[in-house]
């Protein structure tokens, strides 16, 4: 008799921990990547219509906001004919990019990092956070040149990190990375940062800064997008039945005014109030603690363009033309890495929108720093969130490059369009600046 209650009750313990099952991820493979770029009002109309009114299943990764901007979207494949129907009736040129984004995920393939193994965490493969994080505190014990600090707790309680490389100098530079779940080449530019300043490979001038190097903002963001929903792009602050706010909408900075939603289900969602979230009032405080900010870099996936403050203006502000006459260095030393082709402007200029309670407009205002710069990497929509893992290092190599060039570069003439409609002639153009930035001397900035 007694066996029997034992095995009910182990039946009843057994069902109960069996009633909440661990989330199935979401599969993209009916879903296929369509580009697209409307040159007449009515084409603009009928592409915002399928978001608005939803009769069509579409999800946007780059929206539809000004007359020849690109457009990125995913259809659904049983959606397709009448997608194509549809676009033909508008007279409207599409190509499609990837048949099928869940197989372009799968080929983002994640490398199990070996514990006190370096050469087993490489940029041939992204990594987990599980493995990001225990590399980051592997390489903090191993090598005396950098120490890896907490800043605070995300909402599920994950460590938000900090890995410093102090040189006892006045110059500071914080690289924020990961502020969205699904912008995972952000993240590994950040990983790569690291190493390259570990092994002291950077470049000849990083000694000359104090380097803090946030590389995870949005920890539990990054998990989920892992485990539940390549695409998460906000935290996973529990809001009623919904979750998440974007991160990039929560700075103290014009919250509120534009790019920004107040429903919760909508992925642009910015929270309640300014540093609402433990994320960003991690990034608040810890910045406090410096006594200057030099340099402060965001980067994010995926674009391939420079972003220069401010995010909510159309005007160009105080020393945006300084500012863009390095960007436009960065992108030609860019260029000659890998023939990537970026562009530079204020998030207006380069994506059609306004956006507000974004860091790198925060820290602008509030820090006064000079050199504030976002930089949206690989690539311009041909991968887009699904960029191949065979690309990681080269995109990251070229990074690397531009950020030093921004870093060290001084004023000079540079053309004024770098990738202009006269393709022989820009590329002529284009080659013969990539062989000025080669040989020239770059000298760092007062």
């Amino acid at each position: 008799m007694a066996l029997m209650i034992f095995l009910v009750l182990l039946t009843k313990i057994t069902i109960g921990i069996c009633v909440t099952p661990k989330p199935i991820p979401l599969n993209y493979g009916n879903y296929s990547l369509y580009t697209t770029v409307p040159t007449e009002a009515h084409q603009l109309k009928f592409l915002q219509n399928l978001e608005t009114e939803k009769y069509l299943d579409v999800i946007y990764w780059k929206r539809p906001v000004k007359l020849y901007y690109d457009v990125h979207m995913l259809i659904h494949n049983t959606e397709t004919e009448m997608f194509l129907e549809r676009a033909k009736h508008y007279n409207l040129a599409v190509k499609m990019n990837l048949y099928d984004v869940q197989e372009a995920f799968k080929n983002q393939t994640i490398r199990q990092y070996v514990r006190l193994r370096e050469n087993s965490f490489n940029f041939d493969n992204y990594h987990s956070i599980e493995d990001i994080y225990q590399w980051l505190t592997d390489m903090s014990t191993k090598h005396k040149n950098c120490v890896l600090l907490s800043i605070g707790k995300s909402v599920e309680g994950r460590d938000i990190f900090v890995m410093s490389f102090k040189n006892g100098v006045k110059k500071n530079v914080i690289i924020e990375a990961g502020i969205h779940g699904n912008e995972w080449i952000a993240i590994e530019f950040a990983l790569y940062l690291i190493d390259k300043l570990i092994q002291e490979k950077a470049f000849t001038q990083a000694k000359k800064f104090n380097w803090y190097i946030i590389p995870i903002l949005n920890p539990d963001g990054f998990a989920y997008s892992h485990t539940t929903d390549r695409l998460w792009r906000k935290n996973r602050r529990p809001i009623g039945k919904e979750f998440g706010v974007d991160l990039n909408r929560n700075f103290n900075y014009n919250f509120r005014a534009y790019s920004s939603s107040i429903d919760p289900r909508d992925d642009e969602y910015c929270g309640p109030e300014p540093f609402s979230e433990p994320e960003t009032l991690a990034l608040k405080n810890f910045l406090r603690t410096l006594k200057t900010i030099k340099y402060y870099f965001s980067f994010h996936a995926y674009g391939q363009a420079i972003i220069i403050p401010y995010g909510d203006r159309v005007k160009h502000m105080g020393d945006y033309s300084e500012m863009e006459n390095y960007g436009k260095q960065a992108i030609i030393k860019m260029f000659a890495a890998n023939r990537s082709k970026y562009t530079i402007g204020t998030i207006y200029d380069t994506m059609g929108v306004k956006i507000s309670g974004n860091s790198a407009s925060w820290v602008k205002r509030v820090y006064r720093a000079k050199y504030v710069m976002t930089f949206m990497m690989r690539d311009n929509g041909t991968y887009g969130h699904a960029l191949p893992a065979d690309q990681i290092e080269a995109t990251c190599n070229e990074t690397l490059a531009g950020l030093q060039t921004v870093m060290t570069a001084q004023a000079r003439y540079v053309p004024t369009n770098l990738f202009g409609s006269s393709t022989s002639l820009n590329n002529n153009l284009l080659t013969f600046f990539c062989t000025l930035a080669a040989i020239a001397i770059f000298v760092v900035k007062l």
